[in-house]
């Protein structure tokens, strides 16, 4: 668990600063996400094909279909505000990813968070909170 922690912090923060560059460049961020799921589709057919006894899975496909077409205008909304805003702004709204789903399950299926999920959640609260206060203090300028 502490593996998959470290690289997926790791991996999201070189996937922000990577577009953040971008952007800075003046690069073609449409093409950027584009290329980004050309590689990712790609990395999925190797991994099929390495281990050949998958089940093809319908409802998983199409799940997977709508997901990356939803991440992909996720990521283009991102780019448009990391070229007006803040790095550090975006990626904390990019965390509400991670409270939608939490209180899905408690309103959905009736899931009771636990202490650290309450936690969590009220952390990202605060975080757009000073970032909203922070943003708004400074007239939306850099």
């Amino acid at each position: 668990m502490a593996t998959f922690l470290i690289l997926s912090i790791a991996f999201n923060t070189l996937f922000a600063s990577s577009y953040k560059i971008a952007a800075q460049r003046k690069c073609n961020l449409q093409a950027v996400n584009g290329w980004m799921y050309v590689g990712s589709v790609l990395t999925i057919v190797v991994y099929i094909l390495l281990k050949r006894h998958l089940a093809l899975n319908y409802t998983a496909l199409l799940l997977g279909i709508v997901a990356g077409v939803l991440a992909f205008f996720a990521t283009m909304t991102f780019f448009l505000h990391i070229r007006k805003g803040q790095l550090s702004a975006s990626w904390t709204v990019i965390s509400l990813s991670v409270a939608f789903p939490v209180f899905a399950s408690i309103f959905a299926w009736r899931e009771m968070p636990n202490v650290r999920q309450i936690v969590g959640l009220l952390l990202i609260v605060v975080a757009l909170v000073l970032f909203g206060h922070h943003e708004s203090g400074n007239g939306g300028r850099k």
